[in-house]
């Protein structure tokens, strides 16, 4: 009865206060898959979010109760993938006898669903969609393929569909289902439930936690079918986290009269002499500033300070320009360039008094203009061109005043790095952790040297530890790399190159050659990576080449959706591909992948599947020290896998490795991100940033 009463005194509480506000939460099933309670919703999770469940049940599992942990993202629209573990016990081991209960099991697989892109069903607020559940990995304990469809009628909304298991009997999602579901608010959902012979009820509730769209929520579930598939009754939650940190859709784009709600920020009373030293508060440190005959104010900053996207920087520069010049009585123009390690990547041009009327009034600022000097503008020609045009030289001769393109300023790079296994046969999860310290020092324009080590921080489960199963892949202390980089750019034919020379993986010694060429409006993308290392050991094998080819291709004007394939001889020197699929979402992106190698010809081909997001790991605005920097890094990744097309699910590593030999051209060039069609669109983000960062 306690249990009931919390429940009473928690919907109160949210009745009385929480009833007007506007939240929306996207619950997961403990099944995998969108959608309250056992039937699977035909919407999926809204582009951009990502949601954590738990629930201490397992439907359909030898051992109903347990641990059931999700973690789900909706890649676009139309698209969502859920991860999943299941098990009974956390720790027991599998493996040895009379260790777990009679029927213990541990279950970490996948689910996918995704839902007919229609405007005739949006129109009809209908939803068709079709999932699989419990895909890829030797072992399938939940296994279901379905067809669902939903109809919404004002609170109302039906589900009606049909599911078959996989090949498994434990697949509780069997047969025909359909649900019946009552919204009296935004922030309850009541619903009844069939999935075969088995019927359930199931509540929720919602409330939102912070202002950037991050909700949580709870499930109330109860089983009225007599037959113990699940628990009879139990209580779920969950969170709602938007992955895009910078969200822009009150942010107008220059060409576009904003709304009276979009927030601004008015400009700081500055005159141009303040100019040097408003830009080194903002983080711009030894500015270079000048002017053309024409009158044109040009400045070239290094981007010290702004890692999570170069438009941010942009956004900060000119918030300091207009607050400068945009008094004056006559329009001052200005071309900004904004650089990193030196090498010229993004000019803006405009005017200072326009520019300031759309940063702080919304106005249409019409001679704003963004290009990106990592490839050539629509009207370049080809020929004849000079080495300076060549390598991104300045058209028009400038009288410099202060400041230099490039500066001594070494950073100090920190993030984690981390070893996990999840869902083996020895453990839900067993993990060890460890610092990744670079060093690099600059040396002139595009060059650096860097010294990476690893440092273990001694936070780990017992299984890392000595005497444990994983205890020989522990994070080790280790220098794992000391480099020397070239970079250069060649933007009147769309096309970046890095050279580095020295000691890879600790004991390797080679060089590498990395490009990037890309087609004027960023949709295509090729890529080619060559290296060479050898090691006096004959343990290692002596020498190691590889070569690699990478096409990339945007499926979409926004250049949200990418398609990536790498072909050719791995770091291990294993043969095959990847093929991945990249998405999107402000500055994190989610890439679902398969990977399929070979080590020679007389051995078997091994295939993954697995999910890997990335993150910058730094605060958005670090100014850090004037000569010294003290930052994470723009992009830090993670990514779990498992192998499939085979019969076992051994761990293997090894197959299909991309060498790791310092910050790749992609991290280097926004991450990417470095195309006039990208820069376009995303003009807001320049507001953003001017509105959001730089205020101390």
């Amino acid at each position: 009865m306690k249990i009931y009463k919390l429940i009473k005194l928690i919907f109160i509480y949210l009745f009385c206060v929480i009833i007007p506000l506007k939240i929306f939460a996207t619950p997961l099933s403990p099944n995998g898959y969108s959608g309250l309670g056992i039937v699977p919703s035909a919407h999926t999770l809204v582009s951009g979010v990502s949601s954590i469940s738990f629930d201490p049940t397992m439907p359909g599992a030898p051992i109903v109760d347990g641990y059931n942990t999700q973690i789900g993202f909706g890649l676009n629209a139309n698209l969502e993938l859920v991860g999943r573990l299941a098990t009974n016990n956390q720790k027991c081991n599998l493996y040895q006898v009379n260790s777990c209960p009679p029927n213990s099991f541990r279950d970490f697989s996948s689910s996918i669903k995704w839902s007919i892109p229609s405007n005739w069903l949006k129109v009809n607020k209908s939803a068709v969609a079709i999932g699989a559940s419990d895909f890829g990995g030797a072992a399938t304990y939940f296994r279901s393929y379905y067809l669902v469809a939903t109809k919404t009628f004002e609170q109302f909304e039906l589900s009606l569909g049909q599911a078959r298991k996989g090949g498994t009997s434990n697949a509780m999602l069997d047969g025909t289902m359909a649900s019946a579901n009552w919204k009296p608010t935004d922030w309850s959902n009541f619903s009844i439930q069939k999935v075969g012979h088995n019927t359930t009820t199931h509540a929720l509730i919602e409330s939102p936690v912070l202002t950037d769209g991050t909700r949580v929520w709870l499930t109330f579930n109860h089983r009225i079918s007599d037959v113990p598939v699940m628990a009879k009754n139990w209580i779920g939650w969950g969170i709602t986290v938007p992955l895009n940190r910078v969200e822009m859709e009150s942010v107008s784009t220059p060409l576009v009269k904003v709304s009276p709600q979009t927030v601004s920020k008015q400009l700081d009373n500055l005159v141009p002499s303040d100019l040097p030293e408003a830009l080194k508060d903002k983080g711009f440190y030894n500015p270079k500033i000048g002017t053309k005959a024409t009158g044109t104010l040009v400045l070239e900053l290094e981007n010290n300070s702004y890692s999570w996207n170069i438009l941010d920087a942009a956004g900060v520069a000119l918030g300091v320009i207009a607050s400068a010049h945009a008094q004056e009585s006559r329009e001052q123009d200005f071309e900004l360039v904004i650089t990193t390690r030196g090498i010229r990547q993004l000019k803006v041009t405009g005017g200072a008094k326009c520019v300031g009327s759309w940063l702080s009034k919304g106005e249409v600022c019409s001679n704003l203009a963004v290009q990106s000097l990592s490839q050539r503008s629509t009207e370049t020609t080809l020929l004849p061109a000079s080495l300076s045009q060549l390598l991104g030289g300045l058209e028009e001769a400038v009288l410099w005043r202060t400041g230099s393109a490039w500066s001594f300023r070494p950073e100090i790079i920190i993030s984690p790095t981390v070893v996990t296994t999840i869902g083996t046969e020895f453990g839900s999860f067993d993990g060890d952790m460890g610092a990744n310290i670079n060093a690099v020092i600059p040396l002139w324009l595009g060059a650096t040297f860097e010294s990476n080590r690893v440092k273990p921080l001694g936070i780990g489960t017992k299984q890392f530890e000595q005497g444990g199963l994983f205890y020989a892949s522990r994070i080790k202390p280790v220098t794992n790399r000391t480099l020397f980089h070239q970079l250069i750019n060649f933007p009147l034919i769309n096309t970046q190159a890095r050279l580095s020379l020295g000691t890879a993986y600790s004991v390797w010694d080679g060089r590498q050659i990395e490009t990037s060429s890309q087609t004027d409006n960023g949709r295509h993308k090729i890529g080619f990576t060559k290296g060479t290392f050898k090691n006096e050991d004959p343990y290692y094998n002596y020498e190691r080449n590889y070569h690699l080819m990478n096409y990339r291709f945007a499926n979409n004007e926004q250049q949200t959706s990418l398609t990536e394939v790498t072909i050719g001889k791995f770091w291990a020197g294993d043969k095959g591909f990847s093929i991945n699929q990249r998405f999107w979402h402000g500055d994190t992106t989610l890439n679902i992948y398969f990977r399929r190698t070979r080590m020679s010809e007389t051995q078997p081909i091994v295939s993954f599947a697995g999910v890997q997001f990335a993150i910058p790991f730094t605060p958005r605005e670090n100014k850090s020290l004037e000569y010294l920097g003290v930052r994470g890094v723009s992009q830090w990744t993670y990514s779990l896998e498992t192998k499939v097309l085979e019969k076992n699910n051994i761990l293997t590593g090894g197959y299909g490795e991309v060498p790791k030999v310092g910050d790749s051209l992609v991290m280097t060039f926004n991450r990417d991100r470095n195309s006039n069609r990208y820069y376009d669109i995303n003009l807001g983000r320049m507001k953003n940033a001017y509105v959001n960062l730089g205020n101390d």
